[in-house]
């Protein structure tokens, strides 16, 4: 999973709540906040023929480029039985190279030109990054259209790197928070592929090496120039960067695979699983609501983002009760990010020695119930949003952060306009759209609640409510 993505910088003083229910309307925020297009670069896009576009952001003199390439396939595509985890498989075999450019004389020529490559998964989109001189971004383009187009793998190279898999899976599992994460979206979703994260489940990576074919279609369904966004920033020129692309590109064919998803119904009850952990570790609890598409409506998306930063923020009222006056947890935090499809808004605690994780789940819903109910901070609203403005603003600094700015809000819908969208929605929300969106999608019956604790722990700590 991929946590939030905008960071929230919520160092604003809490002010005196004020009380606004269906009768009596929220006060209006202390001041009207920003509107007009947040990303302050010009956007320049080239769609070529075979569907493969690119965005060009243009900025400073610094000599650097950075380029960043969105496959729209992540774990949600992953809807065949026992086959999970090949999104994020491609992340590593995506590096093995090609006939005219092994694995090994890639990493030289990468080396030689000064450049950085990185890759990473999420369950809605996969991504490539590469950063470097801007002297080099033509030879890195052709060497980018070379891997796109004529990746080479053996089976017996197939098979070391699903092992590679395995172990990774090993080792972010061996930590508790993934672990109750992991647990949190196989209660929270009985069809939808966002059951499993984006690893996959372990039988299904423990069986992977015996999957070579089906690999070669999963990439040939997915790896398509029409499901590729490339996204350059930097100092570079737009009209060079585009026929360098449409050089390197336009021979590229294939059209996407649609998925088709079976309809997740709603949660009518609250879900509840406790997991024991073998080693000593303090108990965590994990909590998830489902919330609808970020990407279908703008609007979703900016809900997600306010709500986050207003009730978990380092400075909101509910983590200075738990965390700091009643010393129930040492943090309390929301990790919702943006996704195609109704998703799930996850809270995660780390509960202190001796105290109970049910004593902080009722601190969790009795602040989103307040909210529901109307009792918003308007002062403290108009602050998120202005800091969720501001504080994107403040990550541009250069190349490399204003694409991967631009990119983590961009991905799962492969538009780059989604972040202007996104911040005018979150310009034009009022406390009382909070408040519907709470009182629509955080009551008890529809959370789904994992405990994880030391074996030793006794169960009865953590009886039904």
């Amino acid at each position: 999973m991929l946590a939030t993505l905008v960071p929230l910088l919520l160092l604003s003083p809490i002010a005196t709540p004020s009380t606004a229910g269906p009768s009596a309307p929220s006060p209006s925020p202390s001041s009207s906040p920003a509107t007009g297009p947040v990303f302050p670069f010009p956007r320049l896009e080239q769609r070529l023929d075979n569907g493969l576009r690119t965005v060009v952001v243009p900025t400073d003199k610094s000599g650097f480029f950075a380029l960043y390439e969105l496959v729209g396939t992540g774990s949600r595509d992953e809807v065949e039985p026992g086959r999970s985890g090949f999104a994020h498989f491609f992340e590593h075999i995506m590096f093995k190279g090609t006939k005219a450019v092994p694995a090994d004389a890639r990493v030289a020529l990468l080396a030689s030109l000064g450049v950085d490559e990185s890759g990473f998964t999420t369950d809605d989109f996969t991504g490539y990054s590469l950063v470097g001189p801007a002297e080099a971004l033509p030879r890195i383009l052709e060497l980018e259209a070379d891997r796109y187009q004529n990746l080479t793998y053996g089976e017996d190279v197939f098979r070391v790197e699903s092992r590679a898999v395995l172990g990774e899976y090993n080792k972010n599992f061996s930590n508790p928070d993934n672990k109750a994460e992991e647990a949190l979206f196989d209660l929270a979703f009985d069809k939808h592929t966002y059951k499993h994260t984006t690893m996959g489940f372990l039988a299904d990576i423990e069986q992977m090496p015996d999957g070579y074919r089906y690999a070669r279609s999963f990439f040939e369904r997915f790896y398509t120039p029409d499901n590729v966004l490339l996204v350059v920033v930097g100092d570079v020129d737009p009209d060079a960067v585009h026929a360098a692309t449409a050089r390197a590109f336009a021979g590229w064919k294939g059209r996407r695979a649609k998925t088709d998803l079976p309809d997740e119904p709603p949660l009518s009850a609250e879900r509840r699983r406790t997991i024991g952990w073998a080693n000593p570790t303090q108990d965590r609890l994990h909590v998830g609501w489902r919330v609808p598409s970020a990407v279908d409506d703008p609007k979703q998306a900016a809900l997600g983002l306010l709500l986050q930063g207003y009730a978990f923020g380092p400075s909101s009222a509910l983590a200075r009760q738990v965390v700091l006056d009643d010393q129930l947890a040492e943090s309390v935090d929301a990790a919702w990010s943006m996704h195609k499809d109704a998703s799930l808004f996850p809270v995660a605690s780390t509960i202190k020695e001796g105290k109970r994780p049910d004593d902080v789940l009722d601190r969790v819903q009795r602040a989103l119930d307040a909210i529901g109910e109307g009792t918003i901070d308007a002062r403290r609203f108009d602050d998120v949003r202005s800091n969720l403005r501001y504080g994107l603003l403040m990550q541009l600094t250069s190349a490399e952060s204003i694409a991967s700015t631009l990119v983590f809000v961009s991905g799962p819908s492969l538009d780059t306009g989604a972040v202007d969208a996104v911040h005018a929605a979150l310009a034009a929300l009022t406390p009382a759209d909070m408040q519907a969106y709470v009182r629509a999608h955080f009551g008890r019956a529809q959370r789904a609640v994992v405990v994880l604790h030391h074996e030793s722990t006794p169960s009865k700590k953590e009886g039904a409510r």
